[in-house]
């Protein structure tokens, strides 16, 4: 298994957006339950800003996964030769927002 994610760049991505959504869900009236569960409307300045700068944060970790694995893959074949068989099984980035549509309730839906 290698984990492995954007740490430092996702961290910097993160902060620099708390307080940006901070003063925009202000600016568009959203009640905050939690500072760090701040949030914005997606299709908004700050929204689409935040998604890109997160959605390059997670690229960021992709890569160095697929890095990783390939030196991973170097040093088996060095130690126990190349007619050994190493496959990507699952790859998945978390802390990561998506786009999201559906109803809970029929006078609540997120779309």
């Amino acid at each position: 298994m290698i984990h492995c994610g954007s740490r430092g760049a996702g961290h910097q991505i993160c902060t620099e957006h708390l307080r940006v959504l901070e003063k925009a869900a202000r600016k568009y009236g959203i009640e905050l339950v939690y500072w760090q569960l701040v949030y914005a409307p997606v299709q908004s300045k700050e929204g689409q800003e935040y998604f890109t700068a997160m959605c390059a944060g997670a690229n960021y970790a992709w890569a160095n996964r697929q890095v990783i694995t390939h030196w991973v893959r170097e040093t088996f074949y060095r130690f126990f030769g190349d007619d050994i068989e190493m496959y990507s099984v699952y790859d998945v980035a978390h802390n990561v927002a998506n786009h999201l549509s559906t109803q809970i309730h029929p006078e609540i839906s997120f779309n």
